[in-house]
């Protein structure tokens, strides 16, 4: 999967607001009774999406809610005392996010409400509320300052709290609304290939914040594709052959840290997987199946086995040698086909044997890391149910 979302603009970008207004209503019954109802408008001709979050009357979230379709009923709310607020997108759509474990942030398309949210980069999971952003705080606290006086206020009517004045400030010298806040674009737009969520991360390698499936796989994959591209337009095969084993060694090491972060082991153990190397890929492929029963050899034949072990030793002659074998490799690959100094060549094949061999590898580990660390099942069934309805013939 190569699909990104849009690129928009430059990186670490201030993300204007949506706009929209959140209001209030305020009516008293016959008997004296006094009614609210919140609401939300928007008319600005950008995108927006909208969730509510359950919130006490001092301006704490304590819940997500579920919002249903037209005659839905929404999950009730922790307390009795809690007020419902609307937090709205930026103007592309999409919701910022901020970890209270890591402090990480982080943008998707959607904030899920019927699933738990996974942070990108510790990998923690909570409901939606608990990753609302410091500026989304402040919202929230100046909404249940409006409710409280609306409620105070001898008169009914509606109160409403601007969001376009927000909207209307980004990038604007002066005074900002106290309610303001801006979202920001980070490093690495993309879509999950596991449930289509659209996500923006700082740095490559993360979690996705919708169904919790770990996108190293998929950036993996971009590489070999990349590798395969060059193999077919050039004849630098040692080149491609040196690039697949370093695209795999950088994909299983961010697997080897999630795996050192996020299983309890001793600080021995941990600063060994923290700074595992995958270069000597035997050893490390049966550390992997004796300490966290990840088999990297799974649907492999053993000719390409030791196919792949013998591309790895040789990686090292590339890289170091400039192509020229040493006594190092013959000794540890084993190799006496190749004498010392003589310069190793690739063909066609071997380089396009190695890349799919590699990338095997890749997902065997992707697939036994998710054992350990199974995805959000939910949002994964619903992407792979619209799928095959796509895929159905149409019944005209």
């Amino acid at each position: 999967m190569t699909d990104t979302v849009p690129k928009y603009g430059q990186e670490f970008q201030e993300i204007g607001h949506c706009g929209g207004q959140f209001t209030v209503n305020v009516h008293t019954t016959e008997d004296g009774h006094r009614g609210l109802q919140f609401g939300i408008r928007h008319s600005r001709p950008a995108p927006a999406s909208f969730f509510a979050v359950y919130t006490l009357p001092q301006g704490i979230p304590v819940g997500t809610v579920q919002l249903g379709g037209i005659g839905a009923l929404c999950n009730p709310p922790p307390t009795s005392d809690c007020l419902t607020v609307f937090i709205a997108s930026d103007s592309h759509g999409m919701f910022g996010h901020q970890c209270p474990r890591c402090k990480g942030y982080w943008r998707s398309k959607g904030a899920p409400s019927r699933w738990r949210m996974t942070c990108p980069y510790c990998g923690f999971r909570a409901d939606t509320h608990v990753f609302l952003t410091e500026g989304q705080l402040k919202y929230v606290k100046a909404c249940c300052e409006l409710v409280k006086r609306a409620v105070q206020s001898a008169d009914d009517g509606e109160h409403v709290i601007d969001m376009d004045q927000v909207a209307d400030a980004v990038g604007k010298e002066g005074v900002k609304p106290k309610f303001y806040y801006a979202e920001e674009s980070q490093q690495n737009k993309y879509k999950c290939p596991a449930c289509d969520e659209s996500n923006d991360i700082l740095g490559r390698y993360g979690y996705c914040s919708s169904c919790g499936t770990h996108n190293g796989l998929r950036e993996f994959e971009v590489d070999i594709n990349g590798n395969r591209n060059r193999i077919n337009t050039s004849q630098q095969y040692d080149t491609c052959t040196k690039d697949a084993v370093a695209a795999f060694d950088s994909f299983a090491r961010q697997i080897a840290k999630q795996l050192a972060s996020r299983i309890p082991m001793t600080p021995t153990r941990r600063k060994e997987w923290e700074r595992k190397l995958f270069h000597n890929l035997k050893p490390c492929a049966e550390a992997l199946s004796a300490v966290f029963d990840i088999n990297s050899f799974k649907k492999l034949r053993q000719e390409d086995i030791d196919f792949a072990i013998l591309m790895f030793h040789r990686r090292h002659v590339y890289e170091h040698n400039g192509g020229e074998v040493d006594e190092k490799y013959i000794r540890d690959s084993g190799d006496t086909s190749v004498r010392v100094k003589q310069v190793i060549r690739e063909t066609r094949e071997t380089a396009v044997k190695i890349a799919d061999v590699v990338l095997q590898m890749g997902r065997n580990i992707h697939e036994g890391f998710h054992c350990i660390f199974p995805s959000e099942e939910m949002p994964v069934r619903i992407h792979q149910e619209h799928l095959k309805r796509r895929r159905q013939p149409s019944a005209n």
